[in-house]
């Protein structure tokens, strides 16, 4: 390889990773200072993805927009770091009556609100998407036309090979970054001088220099950024009173600008300190559960131990030994410095990182509570996290996994904070078909209990004085929520949506799509030309359509089997471009041409993974569970990789096909959605239409004779 045909390859690797290392920065760092895009999942990787497509269909075009790249950044970059300051962090298009869930957003505003007036506050919230959607897409479009120039110096294949390459490095790198728990503007400071290869001019060097200055200038002292969240403290101190002072009693904890946990002193010593004035800004509902149970010495399991205060309060009521799982090692960290009560240090705690349904189905041990605490994570399925936690914690399948840890005696208890009716009812239908017995909801001012087990004293319970979960009540509540008893279904492991009303799509998300399918169609049809109705170019879509379907499901249904961590998201998706690197190199070796029949494999792979429900496997060992697990889930993306690695091959116009094909990936990351209402194994049945569609164009431009028509045509022979 002469010396320019090697500068060619690493300008095409390093454009490519600059690419993929910016899509994950931005989305992550997005999503937790401008909260609304987190709840609006897809609508930042579309906005990226939307961009890259752009850009590769303008790659040839006669203005040249490359060049605007490091000013697009800067302008992404100074919103995102002033969010706070323009108030932009809580800004919302959603009911904030319900802030933390998924449910409807139109039509529940609490108050005599007129329909202006909910109009004029969802209107902010759809501002800031469409505004930072657009700016999003024309600067990750600045780069996809500076990818596709070089990537026009090679054959196709080659090309998309060297890009899946360094796709898969660019993940690695941001992944590692967040391992070690770096701020943006470290991930700035490594991307931008990735850049500077490129845009090295005077005005670009100092937009990028200007990055990461504003990054360092904003960034807050004491923000820790774990790899899930923006995580903050701040001393709780109680006010004097008369002659009681100032009561130290912990610090809260911030997450992503919300203090939804801390670390509280409610040791019996500090409480006895307190003034009766003082004492009602005690958090003391740790201690409610064993008010209902009693306290005796007994082993516990602890799900969401977050800082400590679940630990605290069970070593105060005579817990002996305690599994405590928690799924962020930052928040762990937290709570051994900061807890006054140091239940981390006691040596009859085990610490356990790790996702919660991965420990219950690997956990052999029984307990006498399993106690699902105040999950912190539940907030952030829908606004806090671009990751969905505990998407699979509430469900039948877990509930009934951990069920089996209970010893004979054993109870097991779940504790939600809900804001509203419906979801009460859901937990209570959740708990009830899994067991197989109702149990009993108990009510305090901070959040709903429900015990079950063969050791829970139900008339003991009722005599406590607390609030009882009444069925007839619920019936009547969520009549007037507009969410009857009957059409409130359990949360499953294949519709694992707890804050969902029921199977719909909500007008929030709905807009959403719609909003995101239809901005800048005119666009794509001026940038590809008569591509964009090419049989090829449709080929290219709707591959790109049903892979990145097949990609998100596969991501969050192995979250069953391994885990849902951030490291596990990092390794399926690293795995899935490795699949797609060793396809290309296959077909640059082997010429391969009959792709009907891998069409047919690939076929009973999606269906073989349709009818296989994954928490069946959670019986076996771990490594035959994932050994098959993985070929279930995996399987498709073989047969898929190596389809798409032909087709590509015999393209003339290489960047235009990888921009319908990325293209093509906004389509299949809106259809997800669809899983609101199918459930997610019907997946697979979306995806084999999309497939569908693509081999009935793929056939139509071989009997065309277009684009590469003598190969086409020897395809299948």
């Amino acid at each position: 390889m002469n010396r320019e045909k090697l500068k060619d390859v690493l300008d095409l690797f390093l454009i490519s990773l600059i690419s993929l290392y910016f899509e994950l920065l931005i989305i992550r760092w997005l999503s937790s200072e401008i909260r609304i895009f987190a709840y609006f999942k897809n609508i930042p990787l579309m906005a990226c993805v939307f961009g890259l497509g752009l850009g590769l269909g303008l790659s040839n075009h006669k203005r040249v927009f490359s060049g605007y790249w490091p000013y697009g950044l800067l302008a992404l970059c100074t919103i995102i770091s002033f969010a706070s300051p323009l108030h932009l962090v809580h800004v919302s298009c959603i009911n904030p009556a319900e802030h933390y869930i998924l449910g409807e957003a139109w039509g529940n505003f609490t108050g005599d609100v007129s329909y202006l007036d909910k109009v004029a506050m969802i209107l902010p919230g759809l501002a800031v998407l469409v505004i930072v959607f657009y700016l999003m897409a024309f600067t990750f479009a600045c780069l996809g036309q500076k990818l596709g120039q070089t990537f026009d110096k090679f054959p196709p294949l080659p090309a998309y090979s060297i890009n899946v390459g360094a796709s898969l490095l660019g993940i690695l790198l941001f992944s590692g970054l967040s391992y070690l728990s770096l701020k943006p503007e470290h991930w700035l400071l490594v991307g931008c001088a990735l850049c500077l290869r490129f845009y090295y001019k005077p005005l670009q060097a100092a937009a990028l220099v200007a990055c990461v200055a504003i990054a360092f200038f904003t960034s807050v002292p004491g923000v820790i950024w774990s790899p899930y969240y923006r995580v903050s403290t701040a001393p709780v101190v109680i006010e004097k009173d008369g002659d009681h002072p100032p009561l130290m009693y912990g610090h809260v904890i911030t997450v992503n600008y919300d203090g939804i946990e801390g670390a509280y002193d409610n040791s019996p010593a500090t409480i006895a300190k307190a003034s009766p004035k003082q004492k009602k800004q005690l958090l003391e509902y740790y201690d409610y559960l064993y008010e209902l149970i009693g306290d005796k010495p007994r082993t516990m399991l602890v799900l969401a131990s977050g800082a400590g205060n679940d630990l605290a309060a069970a070593l105060r009521h005579g817990a002996t030994e305690i599994d405590a799982l928690e799924i962020d090692p930052v928040i762990v960290q937290l709570g051994k410095k900061l807890h006054p009560e140091k239940p981390y240090d006691n040596p009859k705690v085990t610490v356990h990182v790790d996702d919660a349904r991965a420990f219950l189905s690997r956990c052999k041990k029984q307990y006498d509570l399993v106690d699902f605490a105040y999950l912190d994570s539940h907030s952030a399925f829908s606004s806090m996290s671009s990751i969905r936690l505990d998407n699979y914690i509430y469900t039948v399948e877990s509930f009934r996994s951990a069920a089996k840890l209970m010893k004979p005696d054993g109870i097991m208890a779940v504790t939600f904070y809900p804001t509203t009716s419906w979801q009460m009812t859901r937990i209570f239908k959740t708990i009830t078909e899994a067991l197989g017995e109702e149990p009993i909801g108990i009510n305090s001012d901070h959040a709903l209990t429900f015990l079950v087990g063969p050791g829970v004293d139900r008339e003991a319970i009722k005599k406590k004085g607390f609030k009882l979960f009444d069925k007839e009540e619920q019936k009547k509540l969520n009549a007037v929520e507009m969410a009857s008893w009957d059409r409130i279904n359990p949360t499953t492991d294949d519709w694992p949506f707890l804050f969902l009303r029921q199977r719909e799509m909500t007008f929030t998300y709905a807009a959403g799509l719609i909003f995101t399918i239809c901005i800048g169609w005119r666009l794509v049809r001026r940038c590809f030309g008569s591509y964009f109705v090419n049989p090829t170019g449709k080929t290219m879509l709707f591959l790109g359509a049903a892979f990145m379907l097949m990609e998100v499901k596969s991501v969050s249904q192995m979250g069953l089997l391994a885990g849902t961590t951030w490291i596990v998201n990092s390794i399926v998706i690293a795995s899935i471009l490795l699949m797609i690197l060793v396809a290309n190199l296959i077909q640059m070796k082997l010429q391969l041409k009959n792709v009907t029949a891998l069409y047919g494999l690939l076929l009973v792979s999606l269906l073989v993974s349709y009818f296989t429900p994954l928490s069946a496997l959670n019986a076996l060992p771990i490594v035959e569970r994932l050994t098959l697990g993985s070929i279930v889930l995996c399987l498709p993306f073989v047969f898929a990789s190596m389809i798409f690695a032909i087709s590509f091959s015999r393209v003339k116009d290489g960047h235009s096909a990888l921009g319908m094909n990325l293209l093509g990936t906004l389509i299949g990351g809106a259809l997800e959605y669809s899983s609101m209402i199918l459930g997610i194994s019907a997946l697979n049945l979306v995806a084999i239409v999309l497939y569908a569609c693509a081999f009935f164009y793929w056939r139509k431009a071989e009997k065309q004779g277009l684009e590469g028509s003598e190969e086409l045509q020897a395809a299948d022979s």
